[in-house]
């Protein structure tokens, strides 16, 4: 594994026409996209430091994620590919900051000790632990779900070590075929050795790195690596090669599987773990916006323009497969009121909790609905008919929910809650929730003052 490789003209060609987006598509016949965008996709896909590993990798890439769909592509897609995609966003700073390392040293070619061990340990060893581990969670996702034992993606990711997790990539390829040398530029030996160098685990002598996985007890067992300053900007390529690899085709497969975006919950799941917080909020405020000339249009009385808002949150809330009675308001006092059946009142703690979150999710949707015709939302609980929990909240909690500048917990600290007519106060221990959450793994929901960094 040496780089630059060398590969013919017509070679070149092949592979460039190979990995044209559309040549990689297998469910749709083209991308769609305009040509412009089209031809910057295409130069992201086929920029390459070793073009005929990233066809090798690309197109084994997109073969496993398909026939992971085979089983549920809508399942797949939102148990699967959409969370991936949610930590691989949530690896943005770490990426960002092996970018600065690699800019720090002029040229790539580790050819003196002191660019060795800069680009060993602010290079390669984050590589490993920082971005190829999480980036093989995907293939372990896929490889699980196409086997039926998925569990979930966090279970996936930290289920194993990344070790581990490429024992079972390179075992996957040696009984179904692959790309040998997909995980060349990865060695367990080096990486221990780098992660846990101490006084003797990591040696830099003249034109090469001497590497020791050393095994501590009474009669420590050594495993070693040596390797030439080539050999460790090869391995470092092979890597970057892997993970750009890897970004080219689930853009591919993103665009192959949009489909199917029709669907509620996986444009759900796709604008929960795929969008970051900027395109989330820039998404509810174009829909905010279509909203708001129907409920501003001076044109239309105000009686029609509040059934026909109506019958729009009578929509949204048949799309969650959430019931809804009736919707009613008081012009005078700019309150919405909604009415929805539950099973059965709420008796215990746990009960009234679980019970009045989901309520509050009917006051978020109303307030998206008829934003600023109200400034109050009372949701009116009904067992056979009969009200037996109603839950009220101002616009400002549910206006900063949807700004994501607070979460659900919060809104039920707000809510002035009665049960069976008699006013109930719920006591929130935040402390012991957020010690709670930081032991949570995955995306983290929002909470009033708390920044949101996806």
């Amino acid at each position: 594994m040496q780089y630059p490789i060398t590969i013919t003209p017509n070679e070149i060609l092949s592979i460039l026409e190979r990995l044209h987006p559309d040549s990689l598509l297998l469910v749709r016949d083209e991308t769609g996209l305009d040509q412009e965008t089209q031809k910057a996709l295409w130069r992201k896909v086929a920029f390459s430091y070793d073009p005929p590993r990233r066809l090798a990798t690309v197109e084994y890439l997109l073969l496993i994620m398909h026939q992971a769909c085979e089983q549920e592509r809508a399942a797949y897609l939102t148990k699967v590919f959409f969370p991936w995609i949610g930590i691989k966003r949530r690896l943005h700073d770490q990426v960002m900051r092996i970018i600065d390392d690699i800019a720090r040293t002029n040229e790539i070619e580790a050819y003196s000790a002191e660019d060795a061990a800069h680009i060993a340990t602010k290079v390669y060893r984050p590589l490993v632990s920082d971005v190829f581990d999480p980036y093989m969670t995907l293939l372990i996702a896929t490889y699980a779900f196409t086997e039926g034992t998925f569990v979930d993606i966090e279970t996936s990711n930290l289920g194993a070590q990344e070790r581990s997790k490429a024992e079972v990539v390179e075992s996957r390829i040696r009984q179904s075929g692959g790309p040998a040398n997909l995980l060349e530029g990865y060695d367990p030996i080096v990486r221990n050795a780098l992660s846990h160098a101490g006084s003797d685990g990591v040696l830099y002598e003249p034109g090469s790195i001497l590497f020791r996985n050393i095994k501590r007890g009474p009669t420590p067992i050594v495993e070693s690596r040596r390797w030439s300053h080539d050999d460790l900007h090869s391995h470092v390529i092979a890597l970057i090669e892997l993970v750009m690899s890897i970004d080219a085709a689930i853009e591919i497969f993103g665009i192959d599987s949009v489909d199917l975006a029709s669907e509620r919950e996986v444009t759900d799941r796709f604008v929960y773990h795929v969008l970051n917080r900027e395109q989330r909020l820039a998404l509810g405020a174009s829909l905010g916006g279509k909203l708001k000339q129907l409920q501003t249009i001076e044109t239309i009385p105000q009686a029609e323009r509040l059934d026909l808002l109506g019958k729009i949150l009578f929509l949204q809330c048949a799309e969650r497969d959430i019931p809804c009675t009736s919707v009613a308001f008081n012009t005078e006092h700019k309150t919405c009121f909604v009415t929805v059946p539950v099973e059965a009142k709420p008796v215990s703690d746990e009960e009234i909790r679980d019970t009045v979150m989901p309520l509050i999710r009917y006051l978020v949707l109303a307030r998206a609905v008829f934003g600023e015709l109200f400034d109050r939302f009372v949701v009116d609980a009904e067992v056979a008919g009969s009200s037996v929990m109603k839950v009220a909240l101002p616009a400002g909690p549910l206006d900063e929910y949807a700004a994501e500048q607070a979460g659900l917990v919060d809104l039920l600290g707000d809510a002035k809650i009665w049960l069976d007519g008699v006013p109930l106060t719920l006591v929130i221990d935040f402390a012991a929730l957020a010690s709670a959450e930081d032991r949570t793994l995955g995306s983290r929901n929002p909470r009033r003052g708390r920044p949101i960094s996806n």
